[in-house]
């Protein structure tokens, strides 16, 4: 049975049969979709298996639908069980958000037969626009530059080892977004990168077949924004810069592009106006472009969808897109006319993942344990709130940060602060690395590519931790230790607890875990000038709370003044000072949970166990038993949050046991391998 609710939606938008949109995704985008059909005036239909329960886009739609508990393949690929529940619902209409099946022409088409209406453009513009081989063939017989690429199953592109023009690039034909792409130097490593391509686009796309093309050493990824509509207007929404990438995936874009002359700017977008409407397409649609050094540029595909990285043209052009595509699928004339469209400043966006920069932006899944965003000044979009878990199955993004400036400086401005404001603990994430390369000098000028976080991710982390080692050790430990002590009165310690101890207490000294070395503060909390004493690294430190909230507080420490973030749970410390994150530990209260981890880290310490280093699913094996490996060599791949992760030998040696299978689910720590 769904989930039904009676609240009266906002706005009126009467469109003949389109009154109900079943949001055929999760997690932010399906948020930002149901808060769009919300202020049309329309009902929403959630659809959601049963980890997801507790996640706000359930909650914000008018109705919420349960999926089961099986893998995506069962669920949000499941194209016939959608329809089902779009029909059972009353839906007269789906939206496929990104991702999943938002670029399948076989499920626009089973809507269409199901009568219902599929918010993008037709299958057959899918089926040529949405498989990447099929779309650079159209490109090309309309005189649009295309990078040279071939298309196929594993085996017949294996057959053509010999005649790709390396290096290249794999991507899979039916989808996007990063998924399953693969940069191939030679010959001899096609084999096994083809395979690896193929599974990982069966698994997200359902499609195993794969498009190889020649790669760019040193690219700029452009794209333009179009919307079309059902009686032949087309426009676009001007420019984005998506260069900076992580694993195919982008993970800072910004609008309008201001690396490109005029005069390219200007030859990109009648390239895409005149492919746009050279084959008719309708509702929101991006095509993108790579960009040499030299600026000339080539086709690179075309998502028949709506973008992760649409608010920042949301911003500049003062345009709702997801509005837009609910009017266009409902029948109406575009809402504008090019000459209406004006560039309003600049935007960017950064997006916040679930993963460890410091371990090659290995998946990091988790529950959120406390989330906060005072101060931010910027739009977020996100689909988790604090309580629910980011489940290995799905993709790390956890949330977006979009800021609006008059110029790009003044956006880079606020998009940092808007991130050092915004705090998460319980998953790791990428949030210290993201300000940190928005500090960079190179992207301040704009001298990066899509190659840039790539070639110098050594660079980039150690200037993190640089950053990480301005606070003092002493500060450090001091802003932890006061947190710590506020949490044991229960967040009272600045008001009313200086009543309840009288003049000052000597307590026993907090014990610290933190960077793996052991710290003994003492302190003591005196009454009348409401202070805390402690000493810590031989400096006494005296600490003032002048205001707390939301986690969130406002230290006079030593006559200075400074604002810090900390979350505590058990004997775990959350800190972020100077807007970096700290993690310790506290040695001097009893958690069964910090005893039993030391235990078992302590009996594994130098042992020839492989562990799982993530939650994930095992979907390959790379070696057997009594098999011999070299530093370095793969053993198995982990895939978590829709990315593989290789699990590598730590030393030559011989495969002893193997402990897991392929398609096994493994949690972390899980034993996988035994070396001798």
């Amino acid at each position: 049975m769904p989930f039904l609710r009676n609240e009266n939606p906002d706005g009126e938008m009467n469109k003949p049969g389109l009154h109900k949109i079943l949001v055929a995704n999760r997690g932010e985008i399906a948020v930002r979709v149901i808060s769009a059909i919300r202020q049309s005036g329309l009902q929403s239909v959630a659809i959601y298996p049963g980890s997801d329960k507790d996640m706000p886009y359930v909650h914000l739609a008018d109705e919420a639908w349960p999926l089961g508990n099986g893998a995506i393949q069962d669920t949000f690929l499941n194209q016939q069980l959608i329809i089902d529940i779009a029909r059972k619902s009353n839906a007269s209409a789906i939206h496929p958000g990104y991702g999943f099946l938002a670029e399948n022409g076989d499920f626009a088409r089973l809507c269409r037969k199901n009568d219902l209406v599929f918010i993008g453009p037709s299958p057959e513009v899918i089926d040529l626009m949405g498989n990447k081989a099929n779309a650079r063939e159209m490109t090309k017989k309309i005189g649009i530059p295309v990078l040279e690429g071939r298309k196929g199953t594993v085996q017949e592109l294996t057959g053509m080892a010999n005649e790709l023009p390396y290096p290249l690039l794999i991507k899979p034909a039916a989808g996007g977004g990063g998924k399953g792409m693969k940069i191939v130097g030679s010959s001899a490593e096609l084999a096994e990168a083809l395979l690896d391509a193929t599974r990982e686009s069966l698994n997200y796309f359902g499609s195993g077949e794969l498009y190889v093309e020649r790669y760019i050493q040193k690219a700029r990824h452009i794209e333009v924004q179009m919307l079309g509509d059902h009686h032949g207007n087309m426009v676009h929404l001007f420019d984005r810069e998506c260069t900076l990438q992580r694993r195919h995936q982008k993970i800072i874009e910004e609008a309008p592009a201001t690396s490109l002359s005029l005069n390219t700017r200007k030859k990109i977008f009648e390239s895409a106006l005149k492919l746009a409407s050279e084959i008719g397409y309708t509702n929101a649609g991006t095509i993108e472009f790579l960009v040499d050094e030299n600026e000339a540029f080539y086709f690179m595909e075309m998502n028949t969808r709506i973008q992760v990285e649409n608010p920042v043209t949301e911003l500049i052009t003062g345009l709702d897109i997801v509005k837009e595509q609910l009017q266009i699928a409902g029948g109406a004339i575009l809402s504008v006319r090019q000459n209406d469209i004006r560039i309003n400043g600049h935007a960017m966006e950064a997006r916040v993942y679930a993963e460890d920069p410091r371990k090659e932006f290995m998946p990091a899944s988790g529950t959120i344990r406390n989330k906060t965003s005072v101060g931010t000044h910027v739009r977020i979009d996100e689909g988790y709130v604090q309580g629910n878990t980011v489940s290995p199955l799905y993709d790390p993004l956890v949330a977006k940060l979009i800021s609006h400036g008059t110029d790009r400086n003044e956006a880079i401005r606020k998009l940092i602060l808007g991130i050092k404001n915004y705090h998460l603990s319980g998953i790791t994430t990428n949030r210290d690395f993201l300000v940190t390369l928005l500090q960079s000098e190179d992207f301040e000028d704009n001298s990066i590519s899509t190659k840039y976080i790539d070639q110098h991710l050594p660079s980039i982390i150690q200037r993190m931790e640089n950053a990480k080692n301005r606070p003092s050790l002493a500060l450090t430990l001091s802003i932890m230790a006061v947190a710590a002590l506020n949490h044991r009165y229960k967040n009272r310690l600045a008001s009313s607890i200086w009543n309840e101890i009288g003049q000052w207490r000597q307590m026993s000294d907090i014990q610290i875990q933190f960077n793996d070395k052991t710290y003994r503060i003492p302190f003591r909390i005196i009454k009348s000038a409401k202070m805390i004493k402690l000493q810590a690294e031989g400096k006494m430190i005296s600490v003032e709370i002048l205001d707390y909230k939301d986690s969130c507080y406002k230290l006079q420490i030593n006559g200075q003044q400074y604002d810090c973030w900390a979350d505590l749970d058990g004997p775990e410390i959350v800190i972020d000072i100077e807007h970096f994150t700290f993690f310790a530990k506290r040695l001097d209260i009893p958690d069964d949970r910090y005893l039993e981890n030391s235990v078992k880290t302590h009996a594994k310490a130098g042992s020839n166990e492989i562990n799982a280093p993530l939650n994930g699913k095992v979907v390959k094996i790379a070696v057997q038993e009594a098999d011999p490996v070299s530093f370095g060599d793969t053993l198995l791949i982990i895939e978590s949050m829709k990315m593989e992760n290789r699990i590598a030998s730590p030393k030559d040696a011989e495969i002893d046991k193997i402990k897991v299978s392929v398609g096994e689910l493994v949690e972390l720590n899980k034993l996988l391998i035994i070396l001798k």
